[in-house]
């Protein structure tokens, strides 16, 4: 696991699902939903902590409301602190494979499958560089 500092203290704690099918991890663009931080940008599952709850937990909450799709959260990969102009975030992410192999993102979720060495070339929230690259390399 490698973790990356920032100055800022109090980040708030977000979990991300590094979704795996084969070679490919699920994504979606961000809706451009008036007032959402960074409307357009490509992203995996996750969201915020709620009080109480580990970023393993959010990270499967967060993928059953966002994407319909239950999973087996796997290993915490890496966490980022990043700094962006909304705010301080804390990003854990985990690698994360369905629950049922057979399950597919519920329609209209937006959420589809990519091949890992494509992902790079999206554009994603700048706190994702590293990840990127390191599903891409594997």
């Amino acid at each position: 696991m490698v973790v990356e500092e920032s100055k800022a203290r109090s980040p708030t704690r977000v979990g991300i699902a590094l979704v795996r099918e084969g070679v490919a991890y699920l994504v979606r663009r961000r809706p451009p939903t008036a007032g959402s931080p960074m409307p357009g940008l490509w992203e995996f599952p996750g969201g915020k902590c709620e009080p109480g709850e580990s970023p393993a937990a959010a990270t499967a909450r967060e993928c059953r409301e966002e994407a319909g799709l239950a999973v087996v959260v796997e290993r915490l990969r890496r966490v980022v602190t990043h700094h962006y102009p909304h705010g301080l975030i804390e990003l854990h992410y985990f690698d994360c494979v369905p629950c049922d192999p057979e399950d597919q993102p519920a329609p209209g979720s937006g959420f589809r499958w990519m091949p890992a060495r494509e992902l790079p070339a999206l554009e994603f929230p700048p706190a994702n560089g590293p990840v990127l690259d390191e599903l891409a390399a594997e």
